[in-house]
């Protein structure tokens, strides 16, 4: 179930980023003022429907600081991050990504994530596109992947995913990559069924 006071701070943290009154935001929901008030006062919720529109709405409006924000996370964060694409394009890497992946982001850099690590890796990665990150409609993905590392070694990866919709409708998303033992690919495996799992925006707002 949705709770009524996480959704009153939605509410209420929408209307001061886009400096609306409540009857603005209810004109351009349309709804009336009192249904606003109601759901900034905890007292009623806004339908499945309403919620997804100003989820939406405050993606949109937060994205004109997005691509500084992640330009500044790839260049200080001391984790291995990778910037993906539509099509599952590499786009840029933190500098420790090379390390941990035992990859060459030099190589990487502009090409897609097919034909790069073999054919488990190109599967996985046709899941994870086909679970929606690139559409707006998931918040997050965990994923594992198996390749073959630097002198035909196995390499065992976990990812974590999080999409961001920039000013240009273009959705990308910030990968944070570790490195993991076999034994935890397959417990992974175990306890979702897949290599790719994922939660919408609905799962995690309700």
């Amino acid at each position: 179930m949705a709770r009524p006071r996480r959704w009153t701070s939605i509410v209420r943290e929408l209307r001061n980023r886009k400096g609306l009154t409540q009857s603005e935001l209810a004109s351009q929901l349309g709804v009336t003022q009192a249904s606003v008030s109601r759901w900034e006062n905890g007292s009623d919720l806004p339908s499945v429907r309403l919620r997804k529109t100003m989820r939406e709405m405050m993606r949109v409006s937060s994205s004109s600081d997005v691509a500084q924000q992640i330009k500044a996370r790839l260049r200080y964060t001391p984790n291995p991050v990778s910037l993906v694409g539509n099509g599952a394009r590499f786009l840029d890497f933190s500098p420790s990504f090379a390390s941990e992946t035992g990859t060459e982001p030099g190589r990487l850099r502009g090409a897609t994530i097919y034909g790069q690590f073999g054919e488990i890796v190109d599967e996985t990665t046709q899941l994870w596109e086909r679970s929606g990150i690139f559409s707006g409609e998931v918040a997050m993905t965990l994923t594992v992947l198996s390749l073959q590392g630097p002198g035909g070694a196995s390499v065992f990866l976990k990812n974590f995913d999080t999409p961001h919709l920039l000013d240009s409708d273009e959705v990308i998303t910030i990968c944070e990559t570790r490195r993991i033992t076999k034994s935890d690919y397959d417990q992974h495996l175990a306890q979702y069924g897949r290599p790719v799992f994922f939660l919408s925006y609905d799962e995690i707002a309700d």
